[in-house]
């Protein structure tokens, strides 16, 4: 991605913005819409009909109406229609006199996952998680798998579909030196979360055929470009099966800010933080010079790195 970037318009480009730090970033809790469930009769659509008798039918029909009201209906409230449930809740709807609650389809997420736990709850409490955004590249990806390999971390590459397409054998790498990918959109358009639903899912979709035919496992994370969320963006990964992945820490490593400056921020990752770096659009070298110098400095403090 370049996830601390919404200036950039593809992965080899160069910024021209830049995304709020963890610090920053506010984290709204995910919500969840309540979920109705049918009565075993409606949601089979099984509506049972007796014999009809029309002064029988208005008196069962005044005994009926008179029942629901004293259990559903508060008092003053208008007689007649749909029984409205508690306030934020779906209108009943209404067969006959029996008050029938709607069904509500799940919602997507209100917010991506900032924190480790949120995507892994096994991890340990001390676990945090690097993730490494907008390649692979054919220069800096092999970098940077050499330094996760020389400190034995494991990290979380968020690969762009155009990228994968170009370079499959580091996407094949990534998977098999025990990395875990995230699919961040095939061609990282900016800004995300103004492309029509349509668009946006064809970007995650056409993503994950390029991933999968680099040979590997469609990826069950996704990270908008320059962490660009919107209601749209998010279910339409909730609809793909992907679980949407925010960031705590941000070096802002993509603007080349020096190596020192990176190496600073990172270090003060605490556990659970998901921590950003990248791989791709542009020059990487004081990434992966940081990380040379921090991975070991976070062990020895007892950190313990995880995939997502």
């Amino acid at each position: 991605m370049s996830s601390g970037d919404r200036g950039r318009r593809s992965p080899d480009s160069e910024p021209a913005g830049c995304e709020p730090t963890g610090a920053d970033r506010p984290r709204p809790p995910v919500s969840r819409r309540r979920l109705f469930a049918w009565s075993a009769s409606s949601a089979a659509g099984i509506i049972l009909l007796t014999a009809f008798d029309p002064a029988r039918a208005n008196e069962e029909s005044r005994a009926g109406q008179r029942a629901v009201d004293s259990v559903t209906r508060p008092a003053g409230s208008r007689s007649g229609g749909a029984v409205r449930g508690p306030a934020g809740e779906a209108p009943s709807a209404t067969i006959g006199t029996a008050a029938v609650p709607a069904p509500a389809a799940p919602a997507a997420p209100a917010a991506p996952a900032y924190r480790i736990h949120e995507v892994r709850p096994d991890a340990p409490a001390s676990a945090i998680a690097l993730t490494i955004d907008d390649g692979p590249h054919p220069v800096w990806t092999p970098r940077i798998l050499e330094v996760l390999r020389a400190n034995q971390v494991a990290a979380t590459f968020s690969v762009v579909g155009a990228q994968a397409a170009a370079n499959p054998g580091l996407v094949r790498r990534i998977v098999a030196e025990g990395h875990t990918l995230c699919n961040h959109t095939m061609t990282h358009p900016q800004p995300f979360s103004r492309r029509t639903p349509d668009q946006i899912r064809v970007e995650m979709t056409h993503a994950q055929s390029a991933i999968v035919d680099a040979g590997v496992e469609p990826p069950r994370l996704f990270r908008a470009p320059g962490g660009d969320w919107s209601p749209a963006v998010l279910a339409a990964a909730s609809g793909l099966g992907m679980t949407s992945l925010g960031w705590d820490v941000d070096p802002r490593d993509w603007a080349r800010p020096g190596t020192e400056s990176i190496r600073q921020s990172l270090g003060g990752a605490r556990p659970g933080d998901i921590l950003l770096c990248h791989d791709g659009g542009g020059n990487r070298a004081q990434t992966v010079a940081a990380l040379q110098q921090v991975l070991p400095a976070l062990r020895a403090r007892g950190l313990s790195f995880v995939p997502l």
